[in-house]
């Protein structure tokens, strides 16, 4: 599995969030201005407090100006909570909306990315990212932008007031700032370096569980259900130790934000006091300081805990946006070429050659044309090149050397909307969705009647199979379609792909799962279909493709044999002996 480590420098992948601020930037601008005005109503209340203590000591003070001063107090109390109200009715909204923007963006690079891409990524891997490290970054946008906002607004006003009160005792109160500082710097970067370790290892325990559940009937058919429980312990004891790790840095942010902060009550109590012995300060406004210190406390003791979110933000949009800013290997070209009508279906293989990742080649100066509307039948060894050579056509890969066109244009200067709109695979190992068996058929026609449904499902000789099962067409398949045979999913899959009407129309072995009997009526109803389309068929069995306009055999990704199967069988070459070999082997069964 291929770990997704973030760059360093959190700044660096925080800025990646730039853009996505910018688009609910009014929403931003509001959460700022409410959560200011909510801190200038707060931090004005000390001050008249101040005033009515001080105002007590004097024999001419009414009823009437103290019940107007606590009037005051109770109008910016509820001042100040209804702007915390709008904020969070901003902020955390914008985050949510991030966060929705974040999921699509992840999910759209997912879709975009090659085959190759996969090869290197675990389904777990992704998955962790999708389900923890988004969520880590909205907690970032939301709660550590407002209570970062809420602490600096706080801080401004509150030490605006106590300069003008008092400037050595508020200079005093000041000098544990830089040691909080240099404290919350020092945790908030082994907080990092914890949180990608426990998301690291987060998405080998969502890897296992994800694969132990999809491979449920095989692990009880070996009847491994210990070994992949026992294996589940480990990794999941290595991410509990690594979360404990994690667990006690965080456990440190906050009682050493107290500890600093209390030591600023007994810098007040002391020089405070003093002052008030000494006639520098009055008692109100000595009870004032108390109170600032008090709405400071939220603020620094929130330092820390911002600094973590900020921390695990950083690392979670790291990871992510290795794979949102991942270019596809495949994708379309700058200047693509506009086609005037549908496809054809004319495929040419023009002295094409495909290496995977420095492997010897899996092509070899491949040289071929099928004619628009035409058949092709594909056999070979198991390892001869045979998928990846269709799997060239819809670019699920490109080329290494040469080129593959369709209707005489390179498929790397078509759309590739385009040219997979005109294509339909049937691969041997079907893919369904947890979806009913009509919504799996008309997945690539989703506005396709139930009539043309059924036609399509009675040509892949899935009807009879269907019409068995309790609810018909409405029957939930299941995950990867676990409630039907092989058989049934291959031929699911085909239906698919006849429905959606392809002008290339590809059975990679998607046959292998059915009788000879089943493959023969398939084929029958097939004869229809293929009229007016381009049809490849890749085949073990040469009782699939015998009928076929023409035929190649590929051996170590070269074509040794082209013709139709009475020109190879003359040959007496490698696709006569297969043939014979299958004869001898029906006979025998």
């Amino acid at each position: 599995m291929a770990e997704t480590k973030p760059r360093a420098g959190a700044l660096r992948e925080l800025r990646r969030l730039v853009p996505y601020l910018k688009n609910y930037k009014t929403l931003v601008f509001w959460g700022l201005v409410f959560i200011t005005a909510s801190n200038i109503c707060s931090t004005s209340i000390p001050r008249i407090i101040g005033h009515v203590i001080d105002a007590l000591k004097l024999p001419t003070i009414s009823t009437d100006a103290v019940s107007w001063l606590l009037l005051q107090v109770l109008g910016l109390t509820i001042g100040s909570g209804l702007f915390m109200f709008a904020t969070r009715r901003t902020i955390i909204v914008m985050s949510r909306r991030i966060e929705e923007d974040l999921r699509n963006d992840y999910v759209n690079a997912l879709q975009n990315q090659a085959q190759k891409f996969y090869h290197d990524r675990s389904t777990g891997s992704l998955l962790a990212l999708f389900t923890n490290d988004i969520g880590a970054v909205r907690e970032f946008i939301g709660p550590a932008v407002m209570y970062t906002a809420n602490t600096i607004t706080t801080f401004a006003f509150a030490l605006t007031w106590m300069i003008m009160l008092n400037g050595w005792l508020t200079l005093a109160i000041v000098v544990p700032v830089p040691i909080i500082a240099l404290v919350t710097y020092r945790l908030g970067k082994k907080i990092h370096e914890n949180y990608r370790s426990v998301q690291e290892q987060y998405e080998l325990v969502t890897t296992h569980a994800q694969e132990t559940f999809s491979g449920v009937r095989v692990v009880r058919a070996y009847s491994r259900q210990q070994h992949e429980s026992d294996s589940f312990k480990d990794i999941n004891r290595n991410y509990y130790a690594r979360s404990m790790r994690l667990a006690r840095v965080n456990s440190l942010l906050m009682p050493s934000m107290m500890v600093l902060f209390n030591l600023t009550y007994l810098i007040v109590l002391g020089v405070g006091g003093y002052s008030v012995i000494t006639s520098a300060l009055t008692i109100g406004q000595l009870t004032q300081f108390f109170i600032y210190l008090n709405q400071l406390l939220w603020p620094i003791a929130a330092i820390g805990w911002v600094t973590g979110m900020i921390q695990r933000g950083a690392a979670s949009m790291g990871r992510l946006g290795a794979i949102i800013d991942h270019v596809p290997v495949v994708r379309n070209a700058d200047n693509v070429t506009p086609l005037s009508e549908p496809l054809k279906g004319i495929v040419t293989f023009d002295d094409v050659s495909l290496v995977y990742s420095g492997q010897r080649p899996v092509l070899d100066h491949i040289a071929l044309h099928v004619p628009a509307a035409s058949s092709l039948g594909i056999v070979g060894q198991v390892g001869s090149g045979k998928t990846s050579l269709v799997n060239l056509i819809p670019r699920l890969y490109d080329v290494t050397t040469g080129t593959v066109m369709v209707d005489g244009v390179d498929v790397r200067e078509l759309s590739l909307e385009v040219l997979r709109g005109g294509i339909a695979v049937v691969p041997q190992e079907s893919f369904l969705f947890s979806e009913t068996i009509r919504e799996n058929i008309r997945f690539g026609r989703p506005a396709a009647t139930d009539d043309e449904v059924l036609a399509a499902s009675r040509i892949a000789q899935l009807d009879p199979d269907v019409q068995s099962l309790p609810n018909g067409y409405d029957t939930i398949v299941g995950e990867r379609g676990i409630t039907l045979s092989g058989g049934q999913k291959q031929r699911t899959a085909m239906a698919r792909a006849i429905l959606a009407r392809p002008a290339i129309l590809i059975l990679d072995d998607s046959l292998s799962a059915v009788d000879t009997d089943t493959e023969s009526r398939i084929l029958d109803g097939l004869k229809d279909v293929m009229i007016g389309r381009t049809t490849i068929l890749i085949a073990h069995r040469i009782s699939t493709i015998k009928g076929c306009d023409s035929i190649i055999v590929l051996d170590r990704g070269r074509i040794v044999e082209e013709g139709s199967h009475d020109e190879l069988l003359a040959l007496r070459g490698l696709y006569a002996d297969m043939f014979e070999r299958q004869q001898l082997e029906e006979l025998i069964a």
